[in-house]
Parts: C-alpha cells; sequence; structure tokens
C-alpha cells in the first residue's frame, strides 16, 4: 500500500511540474507590463525601455512600459505585489524600493514577502564630486581634511533630499570613515548641481552618466566613484573601497521583480531570455552610455543581495537617525 501510494504521490508531483513547465514554455500569452516606479528618463525607465524592445522581439508580445510614480516608488510597487502571480506584471526594481522599509512606516506591501526576485540587470554607480577649489582630491584626502576640523562638521554636503541615495551614500562613507559633514538638502538634483557649480556647497554626487559631461569639462572634479568596483565610464577614478573603507558599496541598481506566487517555472523562464538580451554586447553598449554597467544577477543571487540591501540600508537609518523631508 505504501509503496503504490508512493508511486501516486510521485505521478502527481511530476504531473505538476510538467505543468509547470508547459506553463513556463508557452509564457507570455499577452502582452507583459513592466512597472516602473519612476518618471521616465530615469535609470530604472531606461532600463526598462531597452529590456522591453528587445524582448517584445524575442517573445512576440508588446511589453508596455507603464510609469507610476508617487509615494517613493511605493504606489506602482503596491499594484504589482497585488497582481496576479502568472508573469505578465512585473516590477522594475530599484535601490529605493530596499531603503523604503526604513524610512516609511506606511508602505502597504513587503518588499521581501511580496515579491520574487527574478534577474538583477544592471548597476548605475554614483560619483563623488567636488568644485575644482575644494582641497580634497580623493577619498584619503577628503577623511583626513574633515578630521582635521574636529567635530564642527564644516564640510557641507549637498543631495537631492533627506533618505535619497545620493544623500545615503555619505552617510555610509561618514559611518564608515568616522567623520562628521553637514548635510544640506535640495528638491532636485539639478538645484544641488547648479549650487555645486556655483561653489555654494563643496561636495555632493551624482549619477556617473550625469557627472561625465561635467568632469570632461573640468568644471567639476571626481573623487571616487560609489561602486563596489570602478565604473567602466571612469575607469581612472578609484572606487570609494579602494580608500580603505572595505564594503563600502552604492549603486543605483536595477533589475526584475515578481509577485511573490509566481511559479518558479515562469521566474526561470524570465530570467533566462533577460539574460540572453543583457549578454549582447549591444545592450551592453547602450547601457553604458547612460552610465551603467550590466551586473547580472540570478533568482537566488539577486534574493540573497535584496535582503542584504534591506538589512544595510535599515541599519544606517537607525544607526544615523536619518529621517525623511
Amino acid at each position: 500500500m505504501k509503496s503504490i501510494w508512493s508511486q501516486v504521490c510521485m505521478a502527481v508531483v511530476l504531473g505538476l511540474v510538467s505543468q509547470a513547465g508547459a506553463v513556463a514554455q508557452s509564457f507570455p500569452t499577452r502582452p507583459v507590463k513592466l512597472n516602473v516606479t519612476t518618471t521616465p528618463a530615469t535609470a530604472a525607465d531606461i532600463v526598462a525601455r531597452l529590456l522591453g524592445q528587445r524582448l517584445t522581439e524575442s517573445w512576440g508580445q508588446a511589453v508596455v512600459i507603464e510609469n507610476q510614480a508617487g509615494a517613493a516608488g511605493s504606489i506602482g510597487a503596491a499594484a504589482v505585489a497585488k497582481a496576479p502571480p502568472d508573469g505578465h506584471t512585473l516590477l522594475v526594481g530599484y535601490v529605493n524600493h530596499a531603503i523604503n522599509p526604513s524610512l516609511y512606516r506606511d508602505i502597504p506591501f513587503d518588499i521581501i514577502k511580496d515579491f520574487k526576485p527574478i534577474v538583477r540587470v544592471a548597476v548605475a554607480p554614483l560619483v563623488i564630486l567636488a568644485h575644482p577649489s575644494f582641497p580634497a582630491n580623493n577619498i584619503p584626502e577628503l577623511i583626513a581634511l574633515a578630521k582635521s576640523r574636529g567635530k564642527a562638521n564644516q564640510i557641507f554636503y549637498g543631495s537631492a533630499g533627506s533618505g535619497s541615495i545620493l544623500h545615503l551614500a555619505f552617510e555610509l562613507l561618514m559611518a564608515q570613515s568616522a567623520i562628521g559633514m553637514t548635510h544640506t538638502p535640495y528638491k532636485a538634483a539639478s538645484q544641488m548641481t547648479a549650487d555645486l557649480l556655483g561653489n555654494q556647497i563643496p561636495l555632493a554626487s551624482l549619477a556617473v552618466a550625469t557627472g561625465l559631461p561635467l568632469i570632461a569639462s573640468g568644471k567639476l572634479k571626481a573623487l571616487a566613484v560609489t561602486s563596489a568596483k570602478r565604473s567602466s565610464n571612469l575607469p581612472n577614478v578609484p572606487a570609494v573601497a579602494e580608500s580603505g573603507l572595505e564594503g563600502y558599496d552604492v549603486s543605483a541598481w536595477n533589475g526584475l521583480l515578481a509577485p511573490a506566487n509566481t511559479p518558479d517555472a515562469i521566474i526561470e523562464k524570465i530570467h533566462a531570455d533577460v539574460r540572453r538580451v543583457a549578454q549582447t554586447r549591444e545592450f551592453a553598449e547602450l547601457l553604458s552610455k547612460q552610465g551603467m554597467d550590466v551586473a547580472l544577477l540570478n533568482p537566488g543571487e539577486f534574493r540573497a543581495f535584496f535582503a542584504s540591501e534591506v538589512v544595510k540600508w535599515t541599519k544606517l537609518v537607525k544607526d544615523t537617525g536619518v529621517k525623511v523631508d
């Protein structure tokens, strides 16, 4: 009897596996929506549109990009969390989705429990910039300068708002180097950049793509990039981690996530198709022009990375007392 029951159970399991595989092979059966929770022309939007065009060609189904910004990305993410878990509605995840749980108490979903990571596609490092007149030319010199000025926090840096990645990049730098600086938040990165160029503030960070022309023209100087490794766009600019701050890594990464109950077979199908697109030279070159590097992680790796990002930013916000504007 036990043997017969085992055979029946095995047959059921194999049938379900076969059915799931068949569903994955036929995916997608209708247009796929990529929900971008930022405005057009941002890094997440660019990644989504580059992927969408090529996946449309591969799948034979339209990939529709829907920009649903608002509430720091929570409105659009909540819509994806509630969508049918069949792979046809996906979230273009980015670093703020890992930061937000530590800053906002009323997020209507659990970013870890309500989503299933599919693939990390790209990272967009920041570059720490200074006005040419600023005395420090690299991170060791910046740290030494800050320490020489004691606890007065006389060095000012700008950001595009409290809790933004441009702000937290400096908070992490200060936490790891035990220095103090004073934060000057702006309502927009454009206002901050104007004041940096005018030397109203001496320091700030920007996306590499934004900073490149300002560095090339000599209007600003680059102290370091914030990613774990050097940026392909600024190969001669060291990473912060090279300055003795081991483990320092701040990147505006992007990837795809699905509703939590999406079958693993569909997750693997999407991952494989995205990886095939992202590994082409054309895709890498297009991303590079936007200051981003292809940085693929499979579903398991992306899940672990995402969880580590949530832990990292939660600890930093708690330790520093950072609050949103």
